[in-house]
């Protein structure tokens, strides 16, 4: 057992001797589950960099799009006044927003230039191409979203075409192009594409990346993202980012005063 292991022991042993200590117990059972399964595939991936690469990390920031497009239909089902809409949804639109734009730039800028090196074949380097092209088709859909929410336009509708564009860019790139990158990238391009993208944000916005793509993650998603960062920056994230993220409450619309 490692000496990270060892302080979360040490952490949980001290806290479950109150009333709440099972609940504690249990939520550090999770991490350490977490935590040993990202160090595993940590592991594999970094013992050859030479084998294929693994986007684990991309299906991951995928789902969590995918997460917030559904948190976003649904307080929009919620929201009786496009004019009120909560501060929480509105930081929830934000991020989601702001990430999936650093998405697509990241693509269009670092990754589709370093896998269209590796393509020759006219139909592999055409589906790069339809990548930018869908990215430019979801602008119109964001801001007519961004407008509804701000008082003008129908909220529902825009929100469901916003749903549509995207999803279907999503399964498109899953579909298409991830093959590609898995066929024709080495772990060690793949990995120095992510340290670029990491090196783009500022570093205080790094905790919140790992805050926002982690909420709700499922185990396979939660180890490919935690697989790329250090164990110093995991437990941080279980321990620190994560309560911090929570306690945001985004995408949450309040119930109306006197509902009970």
């Amino acid at each position: 057992m490692n000496g990270a292991i060892r302080r979360v022991v040490r952490i949980v042993s001290e806290k479950v001797t109150n009333r709440r200590g099972w609940i504690i117990g249990a939520i550090a059972g999770a991490a350490l589950i977490a935590v040993g399964a990202a160090a595993r595939l940590r592991a594999r991936r970094s013992s050859d960099p030479d084998a294929p690469s693994d986007v684990g990390f991309m299906f991951a920031l995928h789902d969590a799009l995918r997460r917030d497009l559904s948190r976003l239909r649904e307080a929009a089902a919620n929201i009786d006044d496009s004019a009120h809409v909560p501060a929480t949804v509105l930081a929830g639109w934000d991020t989601f927003r702001d990430e999936l734009d650093f998405h697509h730039h990241a693509e269009d800028e670092d990754l589709w230039p370093a896998l269209r090196r590796e393509l020759s074949d006219p139909r592999d380097l055409a589906a790069l191409d339809i990548m930018v092209e869908e990215h430019q088709h979801i602008e119109p859909a964001l801001a007519a979203v961004d407008s509804a929410l701000h008082g003008t336009g129908d909220l529902m509708k825009t929100v469901d075409a916003l749903s549509a564009v995207v999803l279907d860019h999503l399964a498109h790139e899953e579909r298409d192009v991830l093959p590609l990158i898995q066929q024709h990238m080495t772990r060690a391009q793949w990995r120095a594409f992510l340290i670029t993208e990491r090196n783009r944000r500022p570093p205080r916005e790094r905790p919140e990346f790992l805050g926002w793509v982690l909420d709700d993650a499922g185990q396979q998603d939660a180890a490919a993202v935690l697989a790329e960062i250090p164990p110093p920056a995991r437990l941080a994230y279980r321990w620190v980012i994560r309560p911090r993220h929570d306690a945001q409450h985004l995408w949450q619309v309040p119930a109306p005063a006197g509902r009970a």
